[in-house]
């Protein structure tokens, strides 16, 4: 059994922005897991634990899935505090594009290969503790008029290899609009 999700990792280009966003979430008063640069991602479907004879055949699922599409241009919006302001567990961007194509293909994702399918989305970090709620919902909201454009031109299978320190991450099939 192999531990997979489908996601696209965010190109090298981008990172840079990200982190500078994380770097930021590092001043506020909460405790929290970061996610590692190397592993920054927008998630499509968590898939589980899979057969890892079925991983092949999931890859070409995929290639017929992205057939349908060309490459899609998103833009990178605001954090948002999930599940909630009040109750904050996860800090993510949201990700959005003109005609909801990621939405789109996350629901073939789903129909096809199941999995847990969230809106997209870039998770910056798990948040554990925090300690001034007020502090921690203004310095969100000093990120509302974010905007980052973005390419997305594949949609890879992912393997996640968790660790003491954190996940490993490893393509293990791309399909490329």
């Amino acid at each position: 059994m192999v531990r997979c999700f489908i996601g696209f990792l965010i190109p090298e280009n981008l990172k840079n922005k990200i982190i500078s966003i994380q770097n930021g979430l590092k001043e506020l008063p909460m405790s929290c897991k970061f996610v590692e640069p190397e592993n920054l991602h927008i998630s499509f479907s968590f898939l589980g634990e899979v057969d890892e004879n079925r991983i092949e055949e999931m890859g070409s699922s995929l290639d017929d899935i992205v057939k349908n599409y060309e490459k899609i241009p998103c833009r990178i919006l605001g954090l948002k505090p999930i599940p909630s302001r009040s109750y904050i567990r996860v800090l993510t961007l949201d990700v959005m594009d003109e005609h909801n194509n990621l939405r789109e293909i996350g629901n073939v994702i789903r129909k096809e290969m199941g999995g847990d399918v969230k809106p997209p989305h870039l998770t910056l970090c798990r948040v554990r503790r925090i300690d001034d709620k007020i502090k921690v919902l203004e310095g969100i909201d000093r990120y509302n008029e974010l905007s980052i454009d973005i390419v997305i031109d594949r949609i890879q299978l992912i393997k996640s290899e968790l660790r003491g320190d954190g996940p490993i991450y490893k393509v293990i099939h791309e399909s490329i609009f």
